[in-house]
């Protein structure tokens, strides 16, 4: 397909050339005419996969210029990602300057906002919910002229407690307002959303296509917790990335990175987290598109969504407990038909979530470093011993002795006497048992030789 089937309007035609788009992504093909025809669809996409477009372009193709109030109104969770999704909707109207978007997220002037809205009322209107709310309640946005709605990132807005602000929203709307969702993951939590205000709407699930992304290729190098450290401090030497994203699991982790590339004398890094203030965090955003930075340290949720220009390289510090967030991670990189490599610092605990990402398709080349050079190793998966039941029975009742009681001193000396003197029993029980079966079976086998007679 290409977007000449779509019968857009000559400037959005215009935006697209200018952009440099090719050809629609696989969400793109299946939203666009859906929302087109102002029908509401729930989307499941991960990040990177085109979906800004898919609800941007026939959105703005349906917009009436000479019509001056709100008509579509996107909420999205984080303010980064509403400037992303503004500056998007900017490209797009380049060529027609009829249509006003306006941008409101917390950090930015309260009252230069609502100045803004006393003159006149924007057809496109992108924010926060909880901004959006506010300027709302204070009669300065008057959102319930709205054609369309769009939710962005749903199950982030769920997980930072956005809810509650989205659902005001929405009861205000007019009954005939289109109404869609987009979320990489469907939660039980969101179902009562869905059920109140999606009843009919058309479901796309465009999960499977990123996952399988043969651009990108996904490394293990194995690990303890305690040497992440070196192998960071190996791995960007041994690398050269036009841009690089360290991701962390939590937030807080962030100050460690950060001072191990101090000391590693990394230079062109810095942070993107939700502990930075709102103008930091405009001015990080705005110097990482203009290309200052090689080396990206973000947390999760602050990068989600955020389409950062030339990720070479992506670097999991662990993996996350959520493992669509590694879908999201990895799939930063490898995009616009680049190739991208996604490095996971892995320990053998978390065999079992490797396990889970390979059952969906994504294949994992093990490396570890040898002298300071990476070096690529064979998969060796190691499977479960397969042990005397009784014996793990036992073993287990020694482990889980010490584990829920103060212990001292010398503790796992002793368990693991407990532990050998429990095998050692086992063992003997087992030899008996076996010299007894052979008995049995000496004595039936001579009994039958007597009665055969």
């Amino acid at each position: 397909m290409e977007f000449n089937n779509f019968g857009f309007k000559k400037f959005l035609y215009d935006a697209i050339e200018n952009i440099g788009f090719k050809k629609p992504t696989s969400i793109q093909e299946k939203v666009i005419p859906l929302i087109k025809r102002r029908r509401s669809v729930i989307a499941q996409s991960h990040t990177g996969t085109g979906k800004t477009h898919s609800f941007l372009l026939p959105i703005i193709n349906n917009i009436d210029n000479d019509l001056k109030r709100v008509q579509c109104l996107i909420i999205t969770p984080t303010r980064e990602l509403a400037r992303q999704i503004y500056q998007n909707t900017r490209e797009l109207l380049k060529f027609n300057d009829s249509i006003n978007c306006s941008l409101f997220v917390g950090g930015d002037e309260y009252e230069k906002q609502s100045l803004s809205l006393a003159n006149k009322q924007p057809q496109i209107v992108i924010g926060t919910p909880s901004r959006l709310k506010k300027l709302y309640e204070e009669n300065f946005l008057q959102l319930t002229t709205s054609d369309y709605v769009i939710i962005d990132e749903c199950d982030m807005i769920f997980e930072l407690g956005f809810i509650d602000e989205v659902d005001f929203l929405i009861s205000k709307m007019k009954k005939e307002c289109n109404i869609s969702l987009f979320s990489a993951t469907l939660s039980n939590e969101l179902k009562p959303f869905l059920k109140k205000y999606l009843k009919n709407s058309i479901y796309i699930n465009n999960l499977e296509d990123r996952i399988t992304n043969k651009n990108i290729e996904h490394i293990l190098i194995w690990t303890k917790n305690k040497e992440n450290k070196e192998v960071l401090r190996n791995l960007t030497t041994n690398i050269k990335p036009y841009v690089c994203i360290i991701f962390v699991n939590k937030k807080e982790e962030i100050k460690h990175v950060v001072s191990w590339f101090k000391e590693f004398k990394v230079e062109n890094f810095t942070e993107l987290h939700g502990g930075l203030d709102p103008r930091q965090r405009v001015n990080i955003q705005k110097r990482i598109k203009n290309m200052e930075f090689k080396w990206i340290i973000a947390s999760d949720v602050a990068a989600r969504g955020i389409d950062i220009d030339g990720v070479s390289h992506v670097i999991s510090i662990n993996l996350p407990n959520d493992l669509s967030y590694y879908i999201h991670r990895s799939g930063r990189t490898g995009r616009n038909n680049y190739e991208g490599l996604s490095y996971v610092l892995h320990n053998s605990d978390n065999q079992e979530k490797i396990e889970k990402l390979k059952s969906k398709s994504i294949e994992f080349i093990n490396y570890k470093f040898v002298d300071g050079n990476l070096v690529k190793v064979e998969d060796k998966v190691k499977k479960p011993i397969k042990e005397n039941s009784k014996l793990t029975s036992e073993t287990n009742k020694i482990i889980n002795k010490y584990k829920f009681k103060k212990i001292k001193p010398g503790y796992k000396k002793k368990r693991k006497m407990e532990i050998e003197t429990v095998k050692k029993q086992l063992k003997r029980k087992h030899i008996k048992e076996s010299i007894e079966r052979i008995k049995k079976a000496k004595y039936k086998k001579r009994r039958d030789e007597l009665f055969n007679d």
